[in-house]
């Protein structure tokens, strides 16, 4: 394992609030600049370690109450939306405010007999439009398969703020697979990407990364035939990414669990594409040996690379969450990290 990139003290702890009446929890993080505000994407996932003797009441009680009493953490996975408040220096923010006191959209209602639960949200800006995915998805109490719908919300920044609209439903699949979802422009294409995995919950299924390549947003509606992308990862198989494109590069933030890692310790990985987007090669240098969920970055136009990321039963001193899940940010001159990790590349046998 080689040395990360980021030292844990060159992140910063974010203020990033959930809304009125959840518990302090956040993961599955994504960010995006417009005019010079950072945006940024999360869902709660608040997951408490309790006593043995404080789990099984609990557990019984959201058992014979169908998750109405001691809902589980996936009960608050709903996506919300914030902006840094940036100041006077014009630092990069640590402290975001809610767009909306509520989440973007409420926990689906149950369809098949079993709760359903919103995860992955992603965000993409193009120009003046905001873009916002979320997945649904629900369980079959019958079979205990599950199916999984992918819906679209569009906002656009006016003279008047930021507007945004309602979710539409683009894609549903028969499978909970296609996990990570994510938006992005490339080469004067939209591209939307999503992972095959189980990797986080086996550490050892990773089925695929694919593509779709679009000239307009509203490609994305049905159910096409996306491509395959071979990755190079040798043993670290992506669990989720997001996207961000630099110059005429494309790269990606890939969290990812090492194979066989009993512990299924989550690791953030920095990836780049092939200029025809047929390959992946993910970097052998992690950026952070935090345990974090989903990460998210970007590049200023000074060059700076940002990263905000989510930890995962982590200490990170002055945070009120309740299960070590925070969002945190570092930042570093971009071409300095990309002078590191690829003389260490993964070179598949």
């Amino acid at each position: 394992m080689n040395k990360p990139i980021f030292n844990r003290e060159d992140f910063t702890l974010c203020d990033v609030p959930v809304p009125k009446g959840y518990p302090q929890s956040q993961t599955h993080s994504g960010i995006a600049m417009h005019d010079g505000n950072y945006y940024l994407t999360t869902s709660p996932y608040p997951e408490r370690k309790y006593s043995r003797w404080q789990f099984y009441p609990r557990y019984l009680l959201r058992r014979l109450t169908c998750g109405r009493i001691f809902p589980d953490g996936e009960f608050y996975e709903n996506p919300c939306l914030y902006v840094g408040e940036i100041n006077a220096e014009g630092h990069i923010p640590s402290l975001f405010r809610a767009v909306s006191p509520f989440p973007l959209t409420d926990t689906p209602k149950r369809k098949y007999g079993k709760p359903a639960y919103n995860s992955d949200p992603d965000i993409f800006i193009d120009g003046n439009d905001l873009y916002i995915l979320n997945r649904a998805v629900y369980r079959k109490k019958e079979t205990g398969q599950y199916l999984t719908e992918l819906f679209l919300m569009k906002g656009a920044f006016t003279s008047s703020g930021l507007t945004c609209g309602q979710f539409e439903l683009v894609k549903d699949w028969d499978s909970d697979c296609c996990v990570s979802p994510c938006l992005t422009k490339y080469n004067d294409q939209y591209l939307f990407m999503y992972l095959d995995s189980r990797s986080a919950n086996d550490s050892e299924t990773f089925n695929g990364l694919y593509i779709q390549e679009m000239n307009e947003i509203n490609d994305l509606k049905g159910n096409h035939l996306c491509r395959k992308v071979e990755v190079k990862c040798n043993d670290y198989l992506p669990w989720h990414m997001s996207l961000f494109p630099h110059k005429n590069d494309l790269y990606a933030i890939i969290a990812c669990v090492r194979r066989g890692d009993k512990s299924r310790h989550i690791w953030q990985m920095l990836g780049r594409f092939s200029n025809d987007l047929s390959c992946l090669t993910i970097f052998s240098t992690p950026l952070t040996d935090y345990n974090s969920y989903r990460g998210a970055a970007c590049v200023r136009n000074d060059g700076t690379f940002i990263l905000y990321t989510t930890t995962v039963f982590e200490y990170v001193a002055g945070s009120t969450a309740v299960d070590g899940r925070n969002v945190i940010v570092a930042h570093k001159p971009f071409d300095s990290i990309l002078s590191v990790v690829s003389s260490k590349e993964y070179k598949l046998s």
